[in-house]
């Protein structure tokens, strides 16, 4: 039907079974962190429950304004942060990818078209790549201003189910797919979402509504829940690839998330306030949006200035941010290391370079814990598989060459210090590979909290 021109895009999907226990908002608490998407929500009602992990909007409706963001195009995030930054790269100059995602750009014109003022339709936005805890994908934005008369439930009725669901032409597209997949959908790639009351001036209440992918569903009487997944179709799709990104939409239920909390450990100064806050609180947002924990810079600088407003000596500042998005700040002195080099045992790393907590710092920390603890030594410097140098259990590895400190990549399975950034930044510093022979004539370790420190092979 494709090569027959009938339509140019069909979105196939089909349905897994999968295994739950426990309650819905358990489940849903537990998923929350590898679903990642902004549009997600739980639904409990008589007939079963829904809790979506959905990075799709479908519409938003605020104050007569309308804005869809279609989304189409698929690329698999990487624990490497260069190979990841070249996916995202990638994805975004795919053609392939592109034309999918404007076909149902064109699509969601015209349907906002029906529903809108005359010649209001517009795109400000094309191709943009938005990161998740799996995967990158490409979207769109398509905006228009609702047409006086008219409200959320017009809008629903005239342009739902959304494009990017089904295919285009729309109805072509939908009419192939009746025959083609084999039971109905359920609610995956349905939408979820809310309406508020007409504003005082009888105006169109405001309303928002996502498109129900990333989604489990229980329906009362089946002993399994559902998990919907598909991939758009076109003439030159490849069944290998399409399959692949398939696997990959649902990667986030087979994964059971850990439970952890994410950390920033910084040093008060009483005369300069807290060293480095903005590096550490966008390293710590840059980790919240990745993993899906809820994270409100503006309140946790304010925190942090109440917490260490009347502090009048140095101190250790560890902030901790949950899933929910709460805060919590503990402060303790700075412990003295003495003048002398540290004694420093080389270990090798419990994990593979490219585990993701290598490039997060999280509460989950025992594989750098526990050695450091089971070691004589007063830190402990890791190895990853490769024979290369790492960093130690607390702080990021410098060696000194000529007038410059040489430090590990962070393909190695580094960890983006804050300290070591502004050392490469100030070009005191670059990256390059070490093996622990090179630590043989001393070394520094170093962190935002205590500088660097001088340091030798225990």
């Amino acid at each position: 039907q494709l090569f027959a021109g009938d339509h140019y895009q069909a979105n196939l999907t089909f349905g897994c079974d999968v295994d739950v226990a426990g309650p819905m908002p358990a489940l849903y608490a537990a998923l929350r962190r590898r679903g990642g998407g902004a549009w997600g929500g739980i639904c409990v009602h008589d007939d079963g429950a829904l809790a979506s992990f959905s990075p799709e909007q479908f519409f938003k409706l605020a104050n007569g304004h309308l804005t869809a963001m279609p989304m189409k195009g698929t690329a698999r995030r990487h624990e490497d942060p260069e190979v990841d930054a070249a996916e995202a790269k990638a994805l975004a100059e795919d053609e392939k990818q592109r034309a999918e995602n404007l076909m149902i750009v064109d699509l969601l014109r015209n349907d906002l078209a029906r529903v809108a003022e005359t010649g209001s339709v517009a795109v400000p936005r094309l191709f943009a790549i938005e990161h998740y805890p799996t995967v990158h994908q490409m979207v769109s934005e398509v905006t228009a201003t609702l047409r006086q008369g008219l409200d959320a439930i017009d809008v629903l009725e005239t342009i739902f189910p959304c494009g990017s669901v089904t295919g285009a032409p729309k109805i072509a597209a939908m009419q192939a797919l009746r025959q083609l997949e084999p039971e109905p959908r359920g609610a995956y790639t349905g939408s979820m979402g809310w309406i508020e009351p007409p504003k005082a001036d009888g105006s169109a209440g405001d309303a928002a509504f996502n498109v129900l992918i990333r989604t489990i569903e229980i329906v009362s009487g089946r002993p399994q829940a559902r998990l919907g997944l598909g991939s758009g179709l076109v003439v030159d799709s490849q069944s290998d690839a399409e399959w692949a990104e398939c696997l990959l939409k649902g990667a986030f239920v087979t994964e059971t998330a850990r439970n952890f909390d994410l950390i920033e450990t910084m040093r008060y100064d009483p005369t300069e306030g807290i060293v480095a806050l903005d590096p550490h609180l966008e390293r710590m947002k840059t980790s919240a949006s990745e993993l899906g924990f809820t994270f409100d810079r503006h309140a946790a600088r304010n925190e942090l200035q109440a917490a260490t407003f009347s502090q009048s000596h140095p101190a250790k500042v560890r902030l901790l941010l949950s899933p929910s998005g709460a805060l919590a700040i503990a402060m303790s002195p700075i412990e003295d290391m003495g003048d002398e080099p540290l004694p420093v045992e080389v270990k090798t790393l419990g994990v593979t370079k490219d585990d993701f907590r290598l490039r997060h710092k999280t509460t989950d920390r025992d594989f750098y814990d526990a050695p450091r603890k089971a070691s004589g030594a007063a830190d402990v410097a890791f190895v990853n598989e490769d024979g290369h140098l790492t960093e130690t259990s607390r702080a990021n590895i410098f060696v000194q060459r000529g007038d410059r400190l040489i430090t590990p990549p962070l393909s190695a399975g580094v960890f983006p210090g804050v300290l070591r950034q502004q050392l490469i930044e100030e070009g005191k510093a670059q990256e390059g590979v070490l093996v622990a022979g090179d630590l043989g004539h001393g070394f520094y370790i170093g962190s935002s909290l205590r500088g660097l420190v001088k340091a030798r092979l225990a």
